[in-house]
């Protein structure tokens, strides 16, 4: 082998110094000639590859050099001669490595001293080598140049290996976390499916529970009245007689009768708020002045408790779209309940103004006023603060207001404080022009009621009663 004096003169394969704690390049050289290793040994000395110099791993034979591949199958390139123990001896290695050990990565560079043995295209053609040398023409650069290059085709072979086991593994992991995922989401299809089943009977339930209290209501309403009524004209009529001769006997028979008025009274209540609650209400709705309707609420007040002050704050000439019966129902629950939680003697005020773009009809009273805590249940049907205690209510009065003002497209709010009052606010639509008059079906806050269950609101000439305040 020639080359190994111009080596010496000539520079590093690579400009940067070999780093002494980088690993070397493991070269196996395998061939029966001593001098072969010896030379091999020399040129790549003081040679170095990507700052790390080379490693010479000696054979002298096919067998040795299958023993250490079994050993170290990540050796880079292997410098084979053909003719050692057996003239194929070198080709029987390289059906070994590729073959039985599966080692596709080694790159394997024959060298051979008898090329007339193992002619070139033959052995390119018959045997999975990677470069193919006569050591004659084997000069020290030529061999450092077929080293490199395949070590770097050794680096561009383990990397894409490497590369494709680590996507072989995310793929694995990928698939692993969509069968995960897809388990998953087929549970919450299934519990979605149990909700929606027990959402469906619940509801089927509740449906059936309110048809029941219908039917419960209407029977109340029908045979709760008559003897109410036979109860009330007998006291009437005991009242006349008993004037004369027992005055002190008319109290009594008073008070019976007001029991009876007060319970047909919440008899129509619960009728009432069934009706708004079951959305079997038709709004005949038009514009109308609110002031006018606030006077007349009030003016009934004046007779019916003269123990109160009254007094409104109104735009005269504010006009509201809505149906007139149902916000009259509003205003009497809302100034019914000022007067049942104020004490004798104090202020109960009315109001309606403009507010942006909404028409604001304000309650405003000085009674015991309501709890923090309640504030935001106190529309709820059938609640009622604690310290309403010992005063007669139902908890309907202001669910039906809010269910009414909802109807409107409205809201209704309150603020209060214990002891100093309580401040409710409705706000409606004004009116979008003079004699704009419609008809607004609803039904569970949609439109459409059937025909075989509509009632018709007050504004359309029906009846809808039902306020014993909240």
């Amino acid at each position: 082998m020639t080359g190994a004096r111009k080596l010496a003169l000539k520079p590093r394969g690579d400009k940067r110094a070999p780093d002494a704690k980088l690993e070397p390049w493991p070269i196996l050289i395998v061939d029966d000639d001593e001098q072969v290793h010896q030379m091999t040994r020399v040129i790549l000395r003081d040679l170095d590859f990507q700052g790390r110099p080379f490693k010479c791993i000696e054979a002298t034979s096919a067998v040795e050099a299958a023993a250490i591949l079994d050993l170290q199958p990540e050796i880079p390139v292997v410098l084979l001669d053909v003719v050692m123990e057996t003239p194929d001896a070198g080709l029987r290695l390289v059906r070994h490595i590729r073959e039985e050990l599966g080692n596709h990565q080694t790159r394997i560079i024959l060298r051979t001293g008898q090329p007339g043995d193992a002619p070139e295209r033959d052995v390119v053609l018959a045997y999975d080598i990677n470069d193919y040398k006569s050591k004659a023409e084997l000069t020290a650069q030529k061999m450092f140049t077929a080293v490199v290059g395949a070590l770097r085709a050794w680096i561009d072979i383990t990397t894409i290996e490497r590369l494709n086991k680590q996507l072989s593994e995310l793929n694995d992991s990928l698939e692993d976390k969509v069968s995960e995922r897809t388990a998953a989401l087929e549970e919450s299809n299934r519990a979605l499916a149990r909700s929606k089943t027990r959402a469906e009977t619940a509801l089927l339930r509740e449906t059936e529970a309110k048809a029941q209290l219908r039917q419960f209501l209407s029977m109340v309403s029908h045979e709760f009245r008559t003897p109410l009524a036979i109860i009330d004209s007998s006291a009437q009529m005991l009242r006349i007689r008993v004037e004369k001769s027992d005055p002190g006997g008319v109290a009594r028979l008073d008070t019976i009768r007001g029991g009876v008025q007060r319970l047909l009274g919440l008899i129509d209540t619960c009728l009432a708020d069934e009706q708004l609650d079951s959305g079997r209400i038709v709004l005949h709705e038009k514009s109308f002045a609110i002031a006018p309707m606030i006077e007349v609420a009030l003016a009934h007040y004046r007779v019916a408790a003269p123990t109160h002050l009254y007094s409104t704050r109104t735009e005269p000439e504010l006009a509201v779209w809505g149906d007139p019966g149902m916000v009259a129902l509003v205003i009497n629950n809302l100034v019914g309940n000022a007067v049942k939680y104020s004490p004798a003697g104090s202020e109960i005020t009315v109001g309606s103004s403009q507010d942006g773009s909404d028409v604001a009809i304000t309650v405003e009273d000085q009674g015991m006023g309501i709890p923090a805590e309640d504030l935001e249940h106190i529309f709820e049907r059938f609640h009622r603060a604690p310290n309403s205690k010992g005063i007669p209510g139902s908890g309907i009065g202001l669910h039906m207001v809010r269910q009414i003002v909802e109807m409107h497209g409205g809201s209704v709010t309150v603020e209060s404080r214990l002891r100093k009052g309580s401040r409710f606010t409705v706000r409606l639509r004004p009116s979008p022009g003079p004699g704009a008059e419609g008809i607004c079906p609803v039904r569970d806050g949609l439109s459409g009621p059937t025909p075989d269950d509509t009632v018709v609101a007050p504004g359309a000439g029906g009846k809808i009663s039902g306020s014993d305040g909240g």
